[in-house]
């Protein structure tokens, strides 16, 4: 994957970097990070440079991450025909409410490309879908290119994987810890669920 990530920045500079960013944005599987960090490495960025390729770049992921939010706004007349439609409410009500940043704070992550399904699904206004994707993409893009340009670019790769690992364990460990307390919740509280109908 490394050499082909290499062979592709060579072969189309800039357009590949936007290329690979705009099929990471759309939710198909492909190292956006990796081919931002190699881009910045070959290139050897300014400062003004690595700011003007970050900013051009985002604005490409944010155009196309409208592609999983247009899909999950459209898919959620179906969620409602085929599950409890007070259900998905209450969770798009949650979302709106505590969930909003998540669209910035996982876009660094493997998880930021499929929150956009989550919050297409959730209705989140387009401008604020707009500007939470811009405000945790560019960041990490700026990062990733003048990684790149400081020039050890196999490290800096081992460094990533390995800190993205950390973070997925995080969220692992978040979540199982988010239900263990509320199964016990429920079990000492049985009264605080949603009454039947």
């Amino acid at each position: 994957m490394f050499e082909f990530v290499v062979d592709l920045i060579k072969d189309f500079g800039i357009w590949g970097l936007l290329a690979s960013l705009a099929l990471e944005a759309s939710s198909i599987p492909f190292p956006g990070g990796l081919v931002t960090l190699t881009f910045g490495y070959f290139l050897n960025l300014s400062v003004s440079e690595v700011l003007a390729y970050a900013l051009l770049a985002s604005g490409v992921y944010t155009l196309f991450s409208f592609i999983p939010y247009g899909i999950g706004y459209k898919l959620e007349d179906k969620l409602k025909e085929k599950t409890n439609a007070r259900k998905i409410e209450k969770a798009q009500h949650w979302f709106k409410k505590c969930g909003i940043w998540s669209i910035a704070f996982t876009r660094p992550i493997g998880l930021g490309n499929y929150i956009s399904y989550v919050a297409g699904v959730s209705k989140v206004k387009l401008w604020k879908f707009a500007v939470l994707t811009l405000i945790g993409i560019l960041p990490w893009t700026v990062v990733m290119l003048w990684l790149g340009s400081t020039g050890n670019l196999k490290s800096v790769k081992g460094f990533l994987d390995e800190f993205q690992m950390y973070v997925f364990i995080f969220v692992g460990i978040a979540i199982i810890g988010f239900l263990v307390y509320r199964y016990y919740k429920r079990k000492t509280c049985p009264t605080s669920g949603i009454a039947k109908e």
